[in-house]
């Protein structure tokens, strides 16, 4: 049995999608085979109707978050699949991304991807396909192998065909998004009611090869913030702009979330024009308040301006963990935070 924290050494070949895919099935679970297709719709809506015809580069009212290459067709591209496999002490979404138009019902799809994370010990994993975009062809989704499968049925694709080696997993860079737990609530995802929810609990990427790398976040706060009342605030990409792996430079989520963000449209690129308009719905979702929208108070009011303040804190503690009032936290598994806890006992 391995325990979340215990990073287990690779093999002396290379670290391979099948060695990583063994780890995090330890740690966490086995992603089973899967049809794409059985995944709910994430709705793409103009004005909130589905329009007649979608075409490329549309706008919509809640684009997807990650930006996609500039070749497809954008962010407003219809039928992305998604589908909560667990929701209980094992947490497990697999995402079947769309970039190009294609009719409801066709099994390809341009990024196939997997998080999972272990509720009780705070192991988190993430997998995603080699193709991103790049095959407009798109990736036959009707069998997604497991990462550990290392013969597929005839036919069909194997998981180092498929699957994104570890490596390049790594040059996503996800936990720079991800850091304050494992899942990102956006209104084009929150359309589904597939996404699960642990902003208080255990949160670390385990296993070996290149992700020993991968930097630990910490928890941003600072005493009786209302904002960290509900959810951490990671100090990453959450905290303020960041290089974001193969995605580049991405807006600070907290800002972003509240319509704050020097280029808060999603996805958008550095430099791109951005205003804060009074209507609700904008061409790019929920305004002024982002996708935080209507839970938070408005902006002419008081209890904005108290708002307004404890954003502010967190500004400054995200630039300087040291200043005066910050509250700053390790996010790490059960393990870590127990030998902490020992260690404090101790003292």
């Amino acid at each position: 049995m391995i325990l979340a924290g215990d990073t287990v050494a690779p093999e002396k070949h290379d670290y391979d999608i099948h060695d990583y895919g063994r780890e995090c099935a330890q740690l966490i679970a086995e992603i089973p085979p899967f049809n794409c297709l059985n995944g709910e719709i994430i709705p793409i809506t103009v004005n909130g109707k589905a329009p007649e015809t979608y075409s490329r580069h549309m706008r919509c009212d809640k684009p997807a978050y990650l930006p996609y290459p500039k070749e497809t067709d954008g962010q407003c591209t219809p039928y992305t699949r998604v589908r909560t496999v667990r929701d209980d002490d094992i947490q497990m979404i697999l995402y079947c991304r769309r970039m190009y138009i294609r009719p409801p019902d066709d099994p390809r799809f341009d990024s196939i991807e997997a998080i999972m994370h272990n509720v009780k010990t705070g192991s988190t994993c993430f997998f995603i396909s080699k193709n991103f975009g790049e095959k407009p062809g798109g990736d036959d989704g009707r069998r997604v192998p497991p990462p550990t499968e290392e013969t597929p049925p005839e036919g069909f694709i194997s998981a180092k065909e498929l699957w994104a080696s570890p490596r390049e997993v790594f040059n996503h860079g996800c936990i720079y998004c991800h850091d304050s737990d494992p899942w990102m609530h956006t209104p084009w995802i929150d359309q589904t009611a597939q996404v699960p929810s642990d902003p208080w609990g255990f949160h670390s990427v385990d296993v070996g090869g290149p992700f020993v790398n991968w930097p630990k976040p910490m928890s941003i706060s600072t005493r009786g913030n209302s904002c960290a009342g509900c959810h951490r605030i990671g100090s990453f990409n959450t905290c303020k702009t960041q290089m974001v792996g193969d995605f580049g430079e991405q807006p600070a989520k907290m800002l972003q979330s509240i319509g704050q963000a020097p280029h808060g449209r999603f996805g958008a690129p550095k430099g791109t024009a951005y205003d804060n308009p009074d209507p609700v719905y904008t061409d790019y979702g929920l305004l002024p308040h982002g996708w935080m929208g209507a839970r938070l108070p408005e902006v002419q009011s008081s209890l904005w301006a108290e708002y307004d303040a404890h954003i502010r804190d967190l500004q400054r503690c995200c630039e300087d963990h040291s200043a005066p009032g910050c509250i700053v936290e390790p996010i790490e598994n059960m393990k870590r935070w127990l030998e902490r806890a020992d260690a404090k006992d101790k003292q």
